[in-house]
């Protein structure tokens, strides 16, 4: 079955109207031209037999006075009639049923030979009886009435025929009108107005803080691209409510963690002072163990302080340093930094367009990238596996993708990897800090960033930056 978009229904709908109006319009300018016609052939009949009944009166005229008067008017009427019938003969357009004429033509031959015959003997009159009107010639006079009374009703039955068959086709026309009007209704209705209405109920919805996605028509029109479009709209407003809620959460926790810091700063210093001071002390031949738990205490102790270093760095307010630069640039310099950190049978590739140039604080892109890459290595358990990291255009945003073959995110966990502390890694191999900083690093260049993984298939974080113009630059 053929599916058609809105504005090809719409385009059909109109053909189907100029159609309707093309035939009906069509039909009712030959009808009307046809009545027009009848109107003539009604008036030439009408003519006719107008001359015919005034032949009648003054050959009634004529008997009762003998007035040679009256008799030339008889053959005046006559001789119109004759010519006027000569004609409508010669265009065959003027009247209908030719036929009609020549009877008629002939009796009033027949009729101007008999009254000259009857003139001839009561002019001058001899007797009454000489002079009475023949049979013949009443008879051909009423044969004469007779004919053109026949033509006259004959064009009117067809004048009343078109009047009937005209309101029929007035009502059809109408009919057909009304119906189109109520299923072109229907069509708006259906595939518009309903869609609009969802879309608004769905609105509100989205107003007063209620998320939902918009089922999906099977024809794919218009209409269905735009609820695409709203549906796309509502995944991306339920992940910036989730990006806003993990700033907040964030903000909360490096107010937090900013005033835990600088309380635990201090006793792990004087912690770290004494425990090398008693290993100073101590002699390890006769205190091993001793020595070996100080050691320990001053690992440990080297290890929450790297925290609370972390702690600080992640809630104190920052200062960038913004600068028109190459992406590939900001990329080689990462790839340099982790060059040497590559573990054996895992690659690292990179494919950056060289004409994207983005407004970075080079040494903040380059610790969030570095740390996108490092965490994609250490995901890779059992090599080989590679990490690429690759950026396209879209919409006036650079994408930047950092893809590894690692063992991937649990699904319950997704919504928790940018969560300060919160971390999968083996113990002593992160503190759940870095992709808290990471996520805070892309907020201040105005970029977003989300993972998607799945689990023994990899994890990709796809970052967008937008361009500092509206298409990516040129390096000269």
């Amino acid at each position: 079955m053929i599916h058609l978009n809105i504005r090809q229904k719409m385009i059909l709908w109109l053909l189907l109207y100029l159609t309707f109006y093309a035939v009906y319009g069509s039909i009712f300018l030959y009808d009307f031209n046809v009545f027009e016609e009848d109107i003539s052939h009604l008036t030439h009949a009408g003519k006719l037999n107008n001359l015919c009944l005034e032949i009648r009166r003054y050959e009634k005229n004529f008997i009762i006075r003998h007035d040679e008067d009256d008799f030339l008017l008889v053959i005046e009427y006559v001789y119109e009639a004759q010519q006027y019938i000569s004609d409508l003969t010669n265009d065959s357009t003027l009247i209908a049923h030719p036929q009609h004429l020549d009877e008629l033509k002939k009796n009033l031959l027949e009729y101007a030979k008999t009254f000259h015959a009857f003139k001839a003997k009561c002019i001058p009159k001899t007797s009454d009886f000489e002079c009475s009107p023949p049979v013949t010639l009443r008879h051909i006079g009423h044969e004469l009435v007779r004919i053109t009374d026949r033509l006259v009703q004959y064009e009117q039955k067809k004048m009343t025929d078109f009047v009937s068959r005209f309101k029929v086709l007035l009502f059809q026309s109408i009919a057909l009108f009304i119906l189109l009007t109520i299923a072109a209704l229907a069509l708006l209705y259906g595939t518009i107005i309903i869609p609009l209405k969802s879309i608004e109920t769905a609105a509100k919805a989205i107003a007063s803080g209620t998320f939902r996605k918009l089922q999906l028509p099977p024809k794919h029109d218009e209409v269905s691209s735009v609820l695409h479009t709203f549906n796309n709209m509502v995944t991306e407003l339920e992940e910036n409510q989730e990006q806003l809620f993990q700033a907040q959460k964030l903000s909360s926790i490096g107010t937090l963690a900013s005033g835990t810091a600088h309380q635990i700063n201090n006793p792990l210093n004087n912690i770290a002072t004494s425990c090398q001071l008693a290993l100073a002390e101590t002699d390890i031949e006769q205190s091993p163990f001793t020595v070996q738990m100080l050691k320990t205490i001053d690992q440990e102790t080297q290890r929450a302080g790297a925290i609370v270093r972390e702690l600080l760095e992640f809630s104190r307010a920052q200062t960038f340093s913004m600068q028109e630069i190459q992406l590939k640039a900001v990329v080689d310099k990462v790839m340099h930094l982790v060059a040497s950190e590559i573990p054996a049978g895992i690659t690292v590739e990179k494919t950056i367009p060289e004409n994207f140039i983005l407004n970075l604080d080079v040494q903040k892109m380059v610790e969030a990238i570095l740390n996108l890459l490092i965490n994609g290595m250490q995901a890779i358990e059992t090599p080989p596996g590679s990490v690429t990291i690759t950026a396209v255009a879209k919409d006036n945003q650079a994408v930047i993708t950092v893809k590894d073959t690692g063992t991937g995110i649990k699904t319950e966990n997704l919504p928790k990897v940018f969560d300060p502390f919160f971390t999968t890694k083996k113990e002593g191999l992160g503190t759940g800090l870095g992709l808290a900083v990471v996520y805070g690093i892309i907020q201040k260049h105005d970029g977003t960033i989300h993972v998607k993984s799945e689990e023994g298939r990899g994890t990709r974080f796809i970052i967008t930056l937008p361009f500092p113009h509206k298409t990516p630059g040129i390096v000269g």
